[in-house]
């Protein structure tokens, strides 16, 4: 697993992406095929760090604290708009924004 977290990283990632984030929409349903996911990798996802980070900004959350790739798409600790701490999912195919199921 690759982890990204200095905010340094994630301020350039967003003044890259942030043109993104209303574009992208959020689904109830993001997972991946496994046979899909096995084959997306950080290098080829439609879906890059920054755009995963665009991705949940444009769907209302903030304070993204940490971005991490697993199975196929990105794992992401923000805050909800109740100012929550939550974990996310995106997938790094289609963009949809999830909360992470355990």
């Amino acid at each position: 697993m690759s982890r990204i977290r200095p905010v340094a990283a994630l301020t350039l990632a967003l003044a890259v992406a942030a043109p993104l984030g209303a574009a992208l929409a959020s689904s109830g349903d993001n997972r991946p095929d496994r046979r899909t996911a096995e084959a997306v990798t950080p290098g080829n996802a439609r879906f890059d760090a920054p755009a995963a980070i665009a991705a949940v900004l444009g769907a209302g959350y903030t304070a993204i604290s940490e971005l991490e790739w697993e199975r196929g798409g990105w794992q992401v600790k923000a805050n909800d708009a109740q100012g929550r701490r939550v974990e996310l999912r995106v997938d790094a195919t289609t963009g949809a924004v999830a909360p992470r199921s355990r």
